[in-house]
C-alpha cells in the first residue's frame, strides 16, 4: 500500500514543485488532475515529445505516477455530450498510456432530470465498456469513483458489473459511501474485488448529520475511520494508492506532512 497526493492540493504548482513536494514529505506518488485548469502540464494536448518528457520527469524524480484524475462523466440524456464523453475519455486512456499511468479516474455523473436512475447505470455501463476496450488496447483502467449518484458502493459496484468489462473498476473514495451511511465495512465488501484506486480525505459533518456540506479535516482529526478502511484494504493485500485528494482545504505544508504522518500509521498498523 502506497500514499499520494493529487494536484488539487496546490493547483497553481508546476509538475516540478509537486514532484519536489512528494520527495520532501515522503509520498510514493502524484496524482495529477486533469480538466480542472491545474499547473502540471498533464492535459490532452501535451504533444507526444511533451509527454515522454513528463513521464521521464516522474522516473528520474523516483515518484510513481500510477493514476491521472479526469472529470469524465456518462450519465448524460444528449447522445451527443455522451459520445464526447466518451471520446475524450478514449483520448485520456492514450494519455495515460503515453505517460505510464496505469489508471484513469472517471465518473458516473449525477442522474439528468427525469431519467430513472436504471436507465441512467444502463448507459452509464454501456458507456464503460466501450471504453473499457480501448482502454485495455492501452494497458490502462478505467476506475469509475464512489462519488455523485454513485456514492454508495452498492450502486457503483452495480454498475461497473453491468459495465462487464476486466478494464473496468472501481476508485474508492472512502469518504462518499461513509457519508450517505453506509459503514466502511459494507462499502468494503462491495468493492474489495473491484478497487485499484483509493481517495483519502478525513472530513466533519454538518450540524445535521446529513450527507451534504462536509468539511475536510485533517487525517485522524475528522470522523471517517481510514484506519478501520486500510485495516480491511491489508486483508487483501491491496497495492494500489491511498491518494489524498484535497481541494484547497489547507496549505500544502500543513497537510501534505501531516496526512503523510499519519497515513503511514495506519499502513503499517494494518500490516502489522
Amino acid at each position: 500500500m502506497k500514499i499520494s497526493f493529487m494536484t488539487f492540493v496546490a493547483p497553481e504548482w508546476s509538475l516540478e514543485q509537486h514532484l519536489a513536494a512528494a520527495i520532501r514529505y515522503g509520498y510514493d506518488a502524484v496524482e495529477p488532475r486533469c480538466e480542472a485548469d491545474h499547473n502540471h502540464g498533464v492535459e490532452l494536448d501535451t504533444t507526444k515529445k511533451e509527454r515522454a518528457a513528463i513521464k521521464q520527469q516522474f522516473t528520474d524524480a523516483g515518484v510513481e505516477l500510477t493514476t491521472i484524475a479526469t472529470s469524465r462523466r456518462y450519465a448524460l440524456e444528449s447522445d451527443h455530450e455522451l459520445q464526447e464523453s466518451i471520446d475524450l475519455t478514449k483520448q485520456y486512456c492514450d494519455l495515460a498510456a503515453d505517460i505510464g499511468a496505469s489508471n484513469i479516474r472517471v465518473f458516473g455523473g449525477m442522474t439528468p432530470e427525469g431519467m430513472e436512475f436504471a436507465d441512467a447505470k444502463k448507459r452509464v455501463a454501456e458507456a464503460l465498456h466501450e471504453c473499457g476496450e480501448h482502454a485495455a488496447g492501452c494497458g490502462v483502467y478505467l476506475c469509475m469513483e464512489t462519488h455523485d449518484a454513485y456514492s454508495l458502493s452498492s450502486d457503483c459496484v452495480e454498475t461497473v458489473r453491468m459495465a462487464d468489462h476486466e478494464n473496468v473498476a472501481i476508485t474508492w473514495d472512502i469518504m462518499h459511501p461513509f457519508r450517505h451511511g453506509e459503514s466502511i465495512q459494507t462499502a468494503f465488501n462491495n468493492v474489495k474485488d473491484y478497487v485499484r484506486h483509493c481517495h483519502v480525505h478525513d472530513g466533519v459533518p454538518p450540524e445535521d448529520g446529513g450527507p451534504a456540506g462536509w468539511k475536510i479535516a485533517l487525517m485522524g482529526e475528522g470522523e471517517i475511520p481510514h484506519d478501520e478502511a486500510i485495516a480491511l484494504l491489508a486483508t487483501i493485500d491491496y497495492d494500489g494508492l491511498l491518494s489524498g485528494e484535497w481541494i484547497r482545504a489547507f496549505e500544502p505544508d500543513e497537510i501534505l506532512p501531516h496526512d503523510a504522518r499519519v497515513m503511514r500509521e495506519y499502513i503499517q498498523a494494518a500490516q502489522g
